[in-house]
């Protein structure tokens, strides 16, 4: 998988901001952070499409065309990093919906409050443009996904991912 210099750099930042605003007396949930930092992904997505929804609440559904057509290149970066580190997920995990036991702690909105002062500076920083930076989430997302593969399949961190783009893509950012 290969992306440019300042993606890639941004992404490392990215893993590394998630691990320290989520850690906690136990360490890191990883279903947690990987949902969060999907979030993320699908939230600078969200923000790129320049959308004035002045009458809307944060955390409402939004449900668009561009997020239909421009959502799935975050799973390609994801799915590109799980490639790269040989990372196969279980048979018949890609089909399951995750258990109870993998449902992130936070909700889309707390994710985001906790998440993106530090990736908007970092995204900034990189001189990333949104959808850059949602790209950069997503390979940030892949790699919190190969870290975490000793403690969770790659099938359902892969599920996990999936769903927190969509959420991330369709649904109304709170201003931050």
């Amino acid at each position: 998988m290969t992306s440019e210099p300042n993606t890639r750099n941004a992404a490392d930042e990215f893993v590394a901001a998630t691990i320290d605003a989520l850690r906690n007396e136990k360490g890191v949930h990883i279903e947690t952070a990987i949902a969060a930092t999907a979030r993320m992904a699908g939230t600078f997505l969200f923000r790129s499409f320049g959308f004035q929804l002045a009458d809307a609440e944060p955390g409402s559904a939004v449900l668009s065309d561009r997020a239909n057509e421009k959502g799935p290149m975050l799973i390609d970066i994801v799915g590109q990093k799980l490639t790269a580190a040989n990372l196969v997920p279980g048979p018949g995990t890609l089909e399951m919906e995750p258990g109870e036991e993998h449902r992130p702690h936070l909700s889309f909105l707390e994710s985001q409050q906790k998440l993106e002062p530090s990736y908007d500076a970092i995204r900034r920083r990189w001189g990333l443009s949104l959808e850059d930076g949602a790209k950069a989430a997503a390979e940030a997302v892949g790699s919190l996904i190969v870290q975490g593969s000793q403690v969770l399949d790659p099938g359902i961190a892969f599920n996990i991912a999936a769903f927190g783009f969509v959420e991330g893509s369709k649904t109304l950012p709170a201003d931050i």
